[in-house]
């Protein structure tokens, strides 16, 4: 077995909190991992591997009998890998860990939890947490989203003039916080659905470390709308294709790696994100951030066509705010001023709200937009789902966006495909003789 050290990770939380870490050396590799432990910077023992959790630490026992099980798992996990012929690395071993500890609770501080620190502890461990399916750290942005449904949660609390702790979770609460989000807030049904699912997963998680035990939290109900979201046609995207942008080089650049997301289905972390490596003959072979999946996708004219325009070097995403921001003068300059008319359930109420197409424009259009084309071109579900990555026909369909003619335009011509296939008249085998009539 390697080597093993603690560390605290001083780049997050404060003197008074930081996670404990815990680093292995083996076979000249590192592994960096999350013990799920927080502590103040006084109560670590950084010289000692029997007990790097100090006694100025009210659950020091607790703490250290957890980084000996942390320290004992990766000896398992190491000789059960040996044991049958496999290479040892540190995705490996934090896989591994990620499984045989997801059913171990988050460790959090002695004494009384309320639901709101319950909240600070939840966002903070979210910060060093790994994906259990993937072994990869959350995205920057989930611990930015937990924090604005607890900032929900607070404003909620001001406006009842209490607090709702683990206890107080009931129909009551329920009935009250959904008539807050609908009444005063005016949030869509997907909005106070994404908050609630949260509220839940929280609740959940707390149960299961042992802080609550009211169980009221499984009746809370994630509610959803289908979303009525755009694509871009080809003709529309030809137009914004030729636009001549030479004199606003940010304009396109932006456009260019929109056209790439157009004709690759990748998501905007992964195409704005291309690599030479990444390019194999007529082909992209990527591994996608976010399911971690491998994608084979075929290189598209206009895709290699920009590609070779910077020498299979893209340029340098900028904020996904900036590229939406910027996309909206493009896809204005190329002229797409239809008026969209979308419909949703705002504040408990139906809304209709009209738009220019251009104002609706964003990164994630461009996946869009090319699941919906080559779905209207009569390409397999399951061919354009290989490379989008989708892993069920039905996620796969909430992708595709055709209108009710357009529904009808395809099913008249699958109808008149059908019917010339059925009229063609068969040619004669060549082996067949014709007969000729005898005089």
């Amino acid at each position: 077995m390697g080597n093993i050290k603690y560390y605290l990770n001083k780049g997050v939380g404060s003197k008074k909190d930081r996670p404990l870490m815990v680093s292995y050396h083996f076979n000249g590799q590192r592994l960096r991992y999350y013990s799920g432990l927080r502590i103040a910077e006084v109560e670590f023992n950084q010289d000692s591997k029997d007990t790097p959790v100090n006694s100025k630490c009210t659950d020091q026992i607790n703490y250290n009998n957890r980084l000996k099980l942390v320290r004992n798992f990766i000896g398992e996990i190491e000789n059960e890998a040996l044991a049958g012929g496999k290479i040892v690395t540190p995705d490996l071993i934090r896989e591994q860990l990620n499984y045989k500890l997801k059913s171990k609770p988050m460790v959090v501080p002695a004494g009384k939890i309320t639901l709101l620190k319950y909240f600070d502890i939840y966002i903070e461990d979210a910060k060093v947490r790994t994906n259990q399916k993937t072994g990869r750290k959350l995205s920057k942005a989930m611990p930015v989203k937990y924090n604005n449904v607890k900032n929900l949660f607070t404003d909620f609390c001001t406006h009842e003039g209490r607090r709702y702790d683990f206890e107080d979770i009931n129909e009551n609460f329920y009935k009250r916080f959904v008539a807050y989000m609908l009444n005063e807030k005016k949030y869509s049904v997907n909005t106070y659905g994404r908050a609630l699912k949260f509220l839940k997963t929280l609740i959940s998680k707390a149960t299961k470390d042992g802080i609550n035990n009211n169980l009221y939290y499984q009746n809370i109900v994630g509610v959803q709308e289908a979303s009525e979201s755009i694509y871009l046609n080809t003709a529309e995207l030809s137009k914004i294709y030729k636009l001549d942008l030479s004199k606003s080089p940010h304009l396109d650049r932006v456009r260019d790696l929109f056209i790439i997301g157009c004709n690759t289905g990748l998501r905007f972390s992964d195409y704005t994100t291309i690599k030479p490596d990444d390019i194999q003959g007529d082909c992209l072979r990527i591994v996608t951030k976010k399911t971690n999946s491998k994608v084979i996708i075929p290189l598209m004219p206009d895709a290699r066509a920009i590609l070779q325009k910077y020498n299979f070097q893209l340029p340098k995403a900028i904020s996904n705010q900036k590229f939406n921001k910027y996309l909206k003068d493009i896809a204005e300059e190329a002229g797409l001023k239809d008026i969209i008319i979308t419909h949703m359930t705002k504040g408990g109420e139906a809304v209709e709200t009209k738009q220019l197409k251009y104002e609706l424009v964003t990164s994630h259009v461009a996946r869009r937009s090319f699941a919906t084309n080559y779905y209207k071109m009569g390409v397999d579900s399951l061919q354009i789902m290989a490379i989008t990555g989708h892993k069920t026909e039905k996620e796969f369909m909430k992708y595709i966006k055709v209108t009710g003619e357009e529904k009808a335009d395809l099913f008249e011509k699958s109808v008149k495909d059908r019917q010339k296939v059925k009229t063609k008249t068969p040619k004669p085998p060549k082996n067949i003789v014709k007969l000729q009539k005898v005089v």
